[in-house]
């Protein structure tokens, strides 16, 4: 118990036991001043909330209430500077305090202003009560320019300097294309943009032609860090414990230079490399556990690399179908490797082929053979489904199944590549590779054509953007 509470208690029980020797009618009742606020949260555009002062009975004088703030809230930027002080007139049961908020423009968590009376001056029938204090939680409502929305990125010709990043709102009425042009005032920054990948608030661009990795705010996009050095034709991106894992095709003529680069990731620097087998690709993680794609680079591969990201070693490879170019873990955590097989200009054209690997031990539990000719691309997966894009239709295989679907769902389409978030498929549409891209968006449930909005040069891959923490 507050020792103030203490003695308010003791004197009210006081005064009663004293009364009792006389006249009830003859007694002056003692009033209790509490303070309150009749909403818990308001949000800093609200214009201003008020906080009462409230006593019964009514008190026939005047009285001075002297109040301290405190809390996470500044006065001056969060809300207008208060007096510190009110007064209750005679006879009036409440008195309010109106606090008036500031709507600035600055993203920040929820900050709470605190109200505590700390004296009463003017009578002395009046106490401070239980209820002394009041708090009002300030919310902002204010977000980063580039939250709650869907990033592309834009390989751009290679040696024209034009790769790009667009940004679609989620409701798909916002495109805002070249933002990190736009917020860091460049203008040609980045030769062939390969990939994203994300690590808290930090997105990572991998820039293939360019030979670095550009770090930004994901939610701003203002840079934070170049990392240009030890990467060499550097392809995707993924983290684990902690750290960076960029794959590198390196010397496009030395078949035994490829590696992965292994980033700090607070200081974006390159630490080591892992060399592996020729043209390491896409990735994915479990766990300690990555996952390197290896398509071959400028030749063909078909394995799948395992690297134990506590030892930044090989601890061993998966062989797979010729050409390995996608790879999703399911919700069991089995990995799905899709292969799309040499293509006839190869001169050596080889089957297609989904596996299935069991990430426990490491082994290929199941195939499934495409057929001739076939070369598919581009596997996502959601829930128990997994999609990939064959002869321009998307196909809905699931996980369960024993055997690949023989009709595809969407068909008449030109993806470069797609991705799949909560029920809606996005692909890109390249178009004819130097005019603008689009971003086509459809509904999984129905496989309706929501939204097809215009982007920019060579849209490549496809990221979504949640929510900042406050």
């Amino acid at each position: 118990m507050k020792f103030k509470h203490f003695f308010i208690t003791a004197a009210l029980a006081s005064f009663i036991f004293v009364g009792c020797d006389d006249d009830d009618d003859d007694q002056p009742v003692i009033g209790a001043l509490e303070v309150s606020t009749t909403i818990e949260t308001a949000d800093e555009g609200a214009g201003s909330v008020d906080i009462t002062f409230s006593t019964t009975p009514a008190i026939d004088t005047d009285v001075t209430i002297t109040y301290e703030v405190s809390g996470s809230a500044t006065s001056g930027e969060d809300y207008e500077a208060l007096t510190g002080s009110v007064v209750l007139p005679a006879g009036n049961l409440t008195v309010a305090q109106s606090i008036t908020l500031i709507d600035d423009e600055d993203v920040e968590s929820s900050e709470d202003l605190i109200v505590t009376i700390t004296t009463i001056a003017g009578s002395e029938d009046l106490v401070i009560g239980v209820k002394d204090e009041a708090t009002l939680s300030i919310t902002d409502n204010d977000s980063y320019p580039f939250e709650n929305g869907i990033i592309v990125t834009h390989e751009g010709n290679f040696f024209q300097g034009n790769a790009s990043i667009s940004f679609v709102s989620n409701d798909y009425e916002t495109v805002q294309n070249d933002v990190y042009a736009t917020v860091n005032d460049v203008d040609s920054w980045a030769d062939n943009i390969q990939s994203m990948a994300f690590n808290g608030d930090f997105g990572y661009i991998v820039v293939n032609n360019s030979q670095k990795v550009e770090v930004v705010n994901r939610y701003t996009f203002e840079s934070v860090a170049t990392i240009d050095t030890e990467l060499l034709n550097p392809r995707y991106m993924a983290i684990a414990n902690g750290k960076g894992y960029v794959t590198n095709w390196g010397d496009g003529s030395d078949t035994e230079d490829d590696y992965v680069a292994v980033i700090d990731l607070e200081e974006n620097t390159v630490v080591s490399k892992i060399p592996v087998a020729e043209g390491p690709e896409r990735l994915v993680v479990k766990e300690n556990t990555i996952y390197v794609a290896m398509q071959g680079g400028y030749n063909q591969n078909n394995i799948v690399t395992v690297i134990d990201a506590a030892t930044n070693t090989v601890s061993t490879t998966v062989t797979v179908g010729d050409r390995p170019n996608s790879l999703q873990l399911d919700t069991e955590g089995n990995l799905w490797v899709l292969s799309g097989g040499n293509p006839a200009w190869t001169g050596n054209e080889t089957l297609a082929q989904l596996d299935k690997i069991n990430t426990a031990d490491n082994t290929v539990s199941a195939s499934f053979e495409f057929a001739e000719t076939e070369h598919p691309g581009a596997l996502v997966a959601e829930g128990s489904n997994l999609y990939y894009y064959l002869s321009s239709s998307v196909f809905k295989m699931e996980t369960a199944s024993t055997a690949l679907p023989a009709t595809a769902e969407i068909t008449g389409l030109s993806f470069y590549d797609m991705a799949v978030n909560e029920g809606i498929l996005y692909g890109v549409d390249a178009k004819d590779y130097t005019s603008n891209g689009s971003l086509e968006i459809y509904d999984l449930s129905d496989y309706s054509l929501l939204a097809s909005k215009e982007v920019s040069i060579i849209p490549g891959e496809i990221y979504f953007n949640g929510t900042a923490e406050r």
